[in-house]
């Protein structure tokens, strides 16, 4: 059985998919060849109970090719629209359980097209989601723009405020779109001078940037967050922490001098984290309870050990560390499939989920009628180290897991 897979998250709901039919994992390579279906999980929210919502599938500007339809019955009949993953964004609005999910499809970014699905609050005890449909809207290129949006590469998508998605490059710039007007209009913001210094690494498009991250950190204000080579002359190892402020208000990056050396870095490793490998931090996400926070990743060449740390920028101190523990060993899967899922660098992903939401194996087998009723798991396992072990044990539960350490992002085959 395939994995179901999560495209993304906003707030207290997640964006996630499933290949069908899914029985031979060994046929992931012929995945654009079966279906998709995209479901929508939300926890409860006030009054409301959890909720778990099949979009309905989207064939308009999909394409028909009868020989591939004839080797796929009775799976398929007709093809559906394709989406990548790194395309597609969630925003939620209110709290009664609407959200909007929006695709953005381009041909070489000639015709640019913003496939949106909107989801109302259900009536009072109504279930009926049939008014859902997809919306396929052609959008107007400014002048100026075409020929920054060739090498333009969607590697995230994030809410902004109540109403646009963020499409952003992290090598160029931001796209921004209201998602719910009937016009939408493409608005371009390129990142700092210094961050478009340097050049993506990675060019297969199913490898997440390791690098870079950007998180919005309150309404209509974004955190950009580059792990980037020291200057020249520096050793090869060397690297530097930098970070910058959009406000969208005054429309510039502002750098307010929050920067740390491989030195500075390094320094942070007091002796509760002797165990902490002294290698350059990937995945930065910042955290969700306190924005000068960042969390890494840590990991050794050729081994399966992971750690995750939380770094408070701005006071340059360790906050938390935690060794990061495999979904498969806590829950006792084969020791090969657990090395090779902690051989996959996964993205954490920011979102609101309940620590107890451990697994997208949790929201498939809760349906709404049982998870009122039905025993919580137990939180996730967590080695803490440092000063204070209460308070770290908790740290890294209440943010690190809270970002997305269970719920894992842009798990795609490799």
């Amino acid at each position: 059985m395939m994995e179901p897979n999560v495209v993304t998250a906003h707030r207290n709901s997640i964006l996630f998919k499933v290949t069908v039919p899914f029985e031979d994992p060994e046929t992931w390579h012929y995945a654009s060849c079966f279906p998709l279906d995209y479901f929508v999980y939300s926890t409860a929210a006030f009054s409301s109970p959890p909720s778990l919502i099949r979009l309905p599938p989207c064939f308009e500007g999909g394409a028909v090719n009868p020989q591939v339809d004839e080797m796929f019955r009775p799976y398929r009949n007709q093809r559906q629209r394709t989406m990548m993953d790194q395309d597609m964004g969630l925003l939620c609005q209110g709290n009664h359980g609407e959200f909007t999910v929006a695709d953005l499809g381009h041909r070489y970014w000639e015709d640019v097209e913003l496939c949106v699905l909107h989801h109302h609050a259900p009536r009072s005890g109504s279930r009926d989601n049939s008014s859902m449909e997809w919306r396929v809207k052609k959008l107007p290129i400014p002048s100026g723009l075409n020929k920054k949006l060739r090498s333009f590469w969607s590697d995230t998508v994030v809410a902004v405020d109540k109403r646009r998605l963020c499409w952003v490059d992290y090598y160029q710039g931001l796209l921004l779109i209201d998602v719910l007007t009937e016009s939408p209009q493409l608005q371009y913001i390129p990142l700092p001078a210094e961050a478009l210094q340097c050049r993506r690494p990675f060019i297969d498009a199913l490898t997440p940037d390791l690098f870079r991250c950007v998180s919005v950190i309150h309404t209509g204000i974004i955190k950009l967050v580059c792990v980037m080579a020291a200057h020249k002359g520096s050793p090869s190892s060397a690297f530097t922490i930098k970070t910058w402020t959009l406000n969208f208000s005054q429309g510039e990056w502002m750098d307010r001098g929050i920067t740390m050396d491989s030195n500075e870095f390094f320094v942070l490793y007091g002796p509760a984290q002797s165990n902490l490998p002294q290698v350059k931090p990937r995945f930065p996400v910042v955290s969700l309870v306190d924005p000068h926070v960042v969390c890494f990743l840590l990991k050794e060449e050729d081994h399966h050990v992971i750690w995750m740390i939380a770094v408070d920028m701005k006071k340059k101190v360790m906050q938390s560390s935690s060794l990061y523990i495999n979904e498969e060993e806590e829950e006792g899967c084969s020791s090969q499939r657990a090395e090779a899922r902690a051989a996959q660098w996964q993205r954490p992903l920011a979102c609101s989920v309940p620590a107890r939401v451990r697994s997208l194996g949790d929201v498939l087998h809760c349906s709404e009628s049982c998870s009122a009723r039905k025993k919580s798991p137990r939180p996730p396992r967590v080695k803490a180290y440092g000063k204070d072990s209460r308070r770290s044990s908790q740290r890294p539960a209440e943010s690190l897991c809270r970002i997305g350490e269970r719920v894992r992002g842009f798990s795609r085959p490799t």
